[in-house]
């Protein structure tokens, strides 16, 4: 598949003859700033949410693009995995042009707009042999409930990712390289993430306070609510005033945590810098 992402869409804003150093900046942000790539982020995407958008191009009317709601899995390198009745419109697509996209959003809850959504480009195969065996058991483990996916008439169909768009919500966007997607790791938080966030705001509000004006340089912070937590760090909304405008404030771990009990060794060293009075 030809590169989606020619230069002049991708880094529109910046000059030629700084593109070279661009890159390698923007490379090198997510170790600085502490937070995941948009490889990592896509693959977690991708990973967390069980259902999709799929696009194939339509037989009939020829050649338009044709969206249906799917139930997907994903394989070690992060591609989707589809069970599709042999009756289906997009089944029958398929057959005729194997190129598609999948669409995985975010749940949440406000502007859908604001969520995160990423878009896998490629071409789809159908799956026998042990590739089959191995995506029916990755298929029925997010999908317990799959009783159709033995059915005869139903095939697994694997989509051999080309191109990644990764969209982070207003201003956020990129292309990801398919290498680039297939070797990232989907964080490995996210099935612990909500019960972190819960924790940290029902049992130790006034420490995301303390961060916020000993580690954040914000003394005025009044309030402040843990939003997201990911194996590099985490973000809060704070607030200088009751009932003031919340502003995201972003901290980042020491090293890479991958397990709850990694989160709250973190948390700890975070209080005891706060105590300090200096980061």
């Amino acid at each position: 598949m030809p590169d989606p992402s020619p230069d002049r869409f991708r880094d529109h804003a910046v000059p030629d003859d700084a593109l070279d150093a661009t890159r390698r900046t923007l490379d090198a942000t997510p170790g600085l700033v502490g937070e995941p790539t948009d490889a990592e982020r896509s693959r977690t995407l991708v990973a967390e949410a069980h259902t999709a958008s799929l696009s194939t191009i339509a037989l009939d009317p020829a050649g338009v693009p044709f969206g249906s709601l799917v139930a997907h899995a994903v394989d070690g390198a992060g591609r989707p995995i589809l069970c599709l009745s042999d009756l289906a419109e997009h089944s029958r697509n398929l057959a005729a042009d194997p190129r598609a996209s999948v669409l995985v959003t975010q749940a949440g809850t406000g502007d859908p707009l604001a969520l995160g959504r990423v878009t896998l480009l490629g071409r789809t195969t159908v799956l026998d042999g042990d590739d089959r065996a191995d995506a029916l058991q990755r298929y029925q483990a997010a999908h317990p409930g799959a009783f159709y996916a033995e059915f005869a008439d139903f095939r697994l169909y694997r989509l051999e990712v080309e191109a990644v768009r990764f969209v982070g919500g207003f201003g956020r966007m990129s292309w990801v390289g398919a290498d680039g997607y297939a070797a990232a790791e989907p964080d490995p938080l996210r099935e612990h993430r909500a019960g972190i966030i819960d924790h940290m705001n029902d049992d130790h509000a006034e420490a995301l306070v303390g961060y916020c004006r000993v580690l954040a340089g914000r003394p005025e912070t009044v309030s402040a609510r843990m939003v997201d937590v990911d194996r590099y760090g985490f973000s809060v909304l704070a607030a200088d005033a009751p009932g003031g405008d919340p502003k995201a404030v972003r901290f980042a771990f020491d090293a890479p945590t991958d397990t709850p009990l990694a989160v709250r060794a973190a948390m700890v060293e975070l209080v005891r810098r706060t105590r300090a009075g200096a980061p």
